[in-house]
């Protein structure tokens, strides 16, 4: 029997939203991992508490903790740089493979990251953001002109498609900018989206 009321606990990864593992924490564990960012848990073979990494040095960065609607269940969302699982794996589920981010969200994160790093002359994402912003709209522009003669040359030949694919990843980079510069969230886009899909499909939201 436990002295101490313990919780379920899953961690997710923040960015692919892949389920990492299962683990407990009593009252105690959930309060260092709020005051100090690293996931703690309470182990119940050992019955003590216990800190990610704390062996192995693979920390657990919690960004967030969420609860249940029963407030008896939590969820580590968490960033992961090491492997989670004792098999040395990144997930303790299934082959423990790591998912692949969405490419979409990963880019639009790596324009962030990129732009919250000290000043540096040779960042192209920096001009970008910093310099007259009808430069900017102007390649985005540029960029959906490729991609459309990219597709015509596709379309008509099915050859070049390399290129095409290669024109659509400068798009999407110089939009992701763009949001970032005029601060649109890929959110809103995401709550645009779904708001399209459900004013033609009623109040019912298919599987995509």
């Amino acid at each position: 029997m436990f002295d101490t009321e313990l919780f379920p606990v899953v961690v997710q990864d923040r960015r692919t939203r892949q389920v990492l593992m299962l683990g407990y924490a009593n009252a105690e564990a959930l309060d260092l991992t709020r005051s100090t960012g690293l996931a703690h848990f309470y182990s119940r073979s050992r019955q003590r508490l216990w800190q990610k990494g704390e062996t192995s040095g693979h920390v657990l960065p919690v960004q967030e903790i969420l609860e249940d609607c029963d407030r008896d269940a939590f969820l580590y969302v968490a960033d992961v740089e090491n492997p989670v699982c004792h098999r040395n794996t990144t997930s303790c589920f299934g082959n423990g493979e790591a998912l692949v981010p969405d490419p979409l969200v990963w880019l639009v994160e790596t324009v962030h990251d990129r732009l919250s790093q000290a000043p540096d002359p040779a960042s192209y994402t920096q001009k970008l953001v910093q310099g007259d912003p009808a430069r900017l709209v102007q390649k985005v522009g540029e960029e959906s002109v490729e991609v459309v003669i990219a597709a015509l040359a596709h379309a008509q030949t099915g050859e070049s498609k390399p290129e095409l694919v290669g024109e659509i990843s400068d798009l999407l980079y110089h939009l992701a900018v763009l949001m970032e510069r005029l601060d649109v969230p890929l959110a809103d886009i995401a709550t645009e989206l779904k708001r399209r899909h459900m004013s033609r499909e009623g109040s019912r939201i298919n599987p995509i």
